[in-house]
This record gives C-alpha cells, sequence and structure tokens, in this order.
C-alpha cells in the first residue's frame, strides 16, 4: 500500500513539473509586434525601395544612351487615268490623272531603322532629381520613426488598460474572500442566536453583487484586449507581465516631432530645383541607320546613316518660373507656420502632463491613505460583530466604501502610468 502511495506520489510530481506554464508576454513583446505587421511602415520601407529604383532609372534615362528599332510602313493607293488606262497602284509617287490623296501631300513610303540618342547636359538635371528621391527616403524613414512612436503610446495604452482590469478582477476576488470569511463568521454567531439568519443573507447579496463587477471587470478586459491585439495584428491570449512606466527625461534641444517640417522644407526646395531643370540647356546626340524609300522596289538602294545634335533650350516662358518660385516660397511659409504651432502645442501640453502627474500623486497618496483606513475599520468591525456591538449593515457599508475606494485606487494609479506615457509621447 506504501509503495502504490510512493508511486502516485512520484507521478503527480512528474506531472507537476512538466506541465507547461501559463505564457506570458511583456510590453516589449506587443511593441515589437506592432512595429512589425504595421502595414504604414511596411509601406514605407516598400517606397523607400521604390524610390532607390527610380534613382537608377533616372540615371539611366539622364545620362546613358538610348537605342530603338522603329519603322513606319505607309500606303496610299490611287487610282491612275493616265494614258487612257484605268489601273489601280500602291506606291505611286506622282500621276497626272488619278483618283485618291493628293500625292504632293502625302504618298506611299516606307522608313525603317535603327536610331541611338546620348544626353550630353543631363548631368545636373539627374543630380537635382537624386537629391529630391533623397530627401523622399529621409522622409520615408522619418514616417517609420513616427509611426512606430504613435504605435508605442497606444500600444502602451492599451496594455495598460489590459492590467487595470486585471487588478480590478484581482480585488474583486479579494473582496469575495472578505465576505466569504465575513459569511462564515455571521453563520456561526446566527446558529448561536447571537445575529439575525438575514444578515447572511445580506452578505450573500453583497457578494452577488461583488461577482458583478468582477464579471464586468472581466468584459472589459476582453474589449481591451481585443483592441490590444488588433493594433498589434495579432491573435494572443497570454497573460500579460506587469509594467511600471514613468515619465521620462530627455536632453534639451530639438524635439524629434519637428523633423517632420524640416524635411517638408527640403523637399520643396528640392522639387523647386527639379522644375528648374527644364529651363537649362538640352543637348543630345543622334544617329540613325536604316532605309527610306517612296518606291517600294527601290528599296535595296536606299539604305543609309545620318547623325547630329539636338539642341533645346527655354528662353520665355510667361513668367511661369517667378510663379513656381512664388509657389515654393508659400510652401515654405505653410510649413514653418505648422511647424511654430505643433511646437507651441507640444511644450503646453508637456506642462499640462507634469501638473496632472502632481495632481494624480496626491490622489495616489490621499487614496492609499484612505484604503488603509477602510481595511483597518473592517478588522474592528469584524470585532464587535463578534461581541454582538456592531450590525452587519454597518460592516456592509463601510465594505462597499472599501472596495470602491480600491477601484479607485486602481484607477489612480493606472491612470498616472497614462499620464506618464502621454508624456513621453511629447516629451520626445
Amino acid at each position: 500500500m506504501k509503495t502504490s502511495l510512493k508511486k502516485w506520489a512520484a507521478i503527480v510530481g512528474i506531472a507537476a513539473t512538466t506541465m507547461p506554464l501559463q505564457a506570458q508576454h511583456t510590453l516589449e513583446y506587443f511593441l515589437a509586434q506592432a512595429q512589425h505587421n504595421s502595414p504604414l511602415i511596411v509601406m514605407n520601407r516598400n517606397q523607400k525601395a521604390i524610390d532607390a529604383e527610380e534613382m537608377q532609372r533616372l540615371k539611366a534615362a539622364y545620362t546613358h544612351s538610348r537605342l530603338e528599332l522603329a519603322g513606319d510602313l505607309l500606303f496610299v493607293p490611287i487610282v491612275s487615268t493616265d494614258n487612257g488606262q484605268t489601273r489601280l497602284k500602291f506606291d505611286a509617287q506622282s500621276a497626272d490623272n488619278f483618283y485618291g490623296y493628293d500625292l504632293g501631300q502625302s504618298s506611299s513610303h516606307l522608313t525603317m531603322g535603327v536610331n541611338w540618342m546620348q544626353p550630353l547636359t543631363g548631368g545636373r538635371g539627374l543630380h537635382d532629381a537624386q537629391d529630391l528621391l533623397r530627401v523622399n527616403q529621409s522622409i520615408a524613414d522619418n514616417n517609420i520613426q513616427l509611426t512606430e512612436h504613435d504605435l508605442d503610446r497606444q500600444v502602451t495604452e492599451q496594455y495598460l488598460l489590459c492590467l487595470l482590469d486585471k487588478a480590478n478582477e484581482r480585488s474583486a476576488r479579494e473582496m469575495d474572500s472578505l465576505i466569504v470569511r465575513q459569511m462564515d463568521i455571521v453563520t456561526r454567531l446566527a446558529n448561536h442566536g447571537l445575529t439575525s439568519p438575514t444578515d447572511v443573507q445580506l452578505l450573500r447579496i453583497e457578494q452577488q453583487a461583488n461577482e458583478g463587477l468582477r464579471q464586468q471587470a472581466h468584459q472589459s478586459y476582453i474589449t481591451h484586449r481585443t483592441e490590444l491585439n488588433t493594433i498589434c495584428g495579432i491573435s494572443d491570449s497570454a497573460s500579460l507581465t506587469p509594467v511600471t512606466i514613468t515619465e521620462r527625461m530627455v536632453p534639451a534641444g530639438q524635439s524629434a516631432f519637428l523633423e517632420q517640417y524640416r524635411l517638408q522644407n527640403l523637399q520643396a526646395q528640392a522639387n523647386y530645383r527639379t522644375y528648374l531643370n527644364q529651363y537649362r540647356l538640352q543637348l543630345s546626340l543622334y544617329a540613325s541607320a536604316g532605309t527610306q524609300t517612296g518606291p517600294y522596289k527601290d528599296i535595296y538602294k536606299r539604305w543609309g546613316a545620318s547623325a547630329g545634335l539636338h539642341l533645346s533650350w527655354t528662353l520665355a516662358d510667361g513668367k511661369q518660373l517667378k510663379n513656381r518660385q512664388r509657389q515654393m516660397q508659400l510652401e515654405q511659409s505653410t510649413i514653418e507656420a505648422q511647424r511654430q504651432y505643433a511646437e507651441t502645442t507640444r511644450q503646453t501640453r508637456l506642462t499640462q502632463m507634469m501638473q496632472m502627474l502632481r495632481s494624480q500623486d496626491e490622489q495616489i497618496a490621499n487614496g492609499r491613505q484612505q484604503l488603509d483606513s477602510y481595511r483597518n475599520l473592517l478588522a474592528d468591525y469584524q470585532k464587535e460583530i463578534m461581541a454582538g456591538r456592531r450590525s452587519i449593515v454597518d460592516y456592509v457599508n463601510v465594505f462597499r466604501n472599501y472596495r470602491l475606494q480600491t477601484r479607485t485606487l486602481n484607477e489612480l494609479e493606472v491612470n498616472r502610468e497614462l499620464l506618464a506615457n502621454t508624456y513621453n509621447y511629447w516629451n520626445w
């Protein structure tokens, strides 16, 4: 018998040690998942790759030669009545009496050959176009940083709200333990005729009300956890590791939020420089080789080649360049106004967050003192009830206030971390 018990104990022990623990995930895990699955981050990374490919394409367009095969075959048939004879001609070049298109304006011909063109002045245009693309890539990098920063705030908020719901669930279970212990005491007193059986019923009703609060907290957790998973682009049910969020103090200097306005200013300048390219001297070398003939029967004798230079230079455009320059200046003025407003708003929010954090600390300290007072009062009431000097109704009233203060303190502590998270968002 003892041997069998030892074997069962060993099996249970092995099962307990080999049973997998419930998975837990940290805040950093959810932040990494949100960044990895963010479609905005993927879009900006792909945009950088697109701009890199565009740089190579522009390099070929501005500096490399172009070789193409081209041809043009035109049939202009006529009905000739020269010399009293009616004949259909497909490639007539001349006739006195005929029906059809005016041969002086259009006649059959064949043009076919290889054309080659080499830009000679594309270096400056290529430099300006690539500068614009590099600025666009920097903007994409900045957009990635801004998106990651926004995700950091959103994920942390939902994570903290999930922790608040779990804290409220734990508080409800602790309250239930208090009610159960008190019900046990009151039941024994009622059995000895020292209190009324209705007191037990009153505690049971309070226990049901407490269970309703626990279910509300659990439902709120499901809502916040779903939102957390949605932001992160995952489907996860692992438990959450506790975390503490405190305000970060960063070195004095320009805020990272302002980088986007600097890049927008550079983009406006780069767009303008790219526009200037059409006003510069454009020179290219071209050559072609092939055949050009009217009568198709002479095609074997009409092979040749040609070469030359092509020049273009805009001398007047109706003051379009001045209009474009004014547009750039207005864009820069708008960007600067947005930058100043954004920085003023950021500083205002930081001041507000600091004031709210100090107020929150005071409320938390006061809330903890109240909670301790309620806890001591409940212990005293329990002793007085056992001595028959206190009504159970008084205990229930204090218990309700204790439970409310517990939930309030949970909210105050998490709200303090939410404020710190918001402060860290703007202090960047």
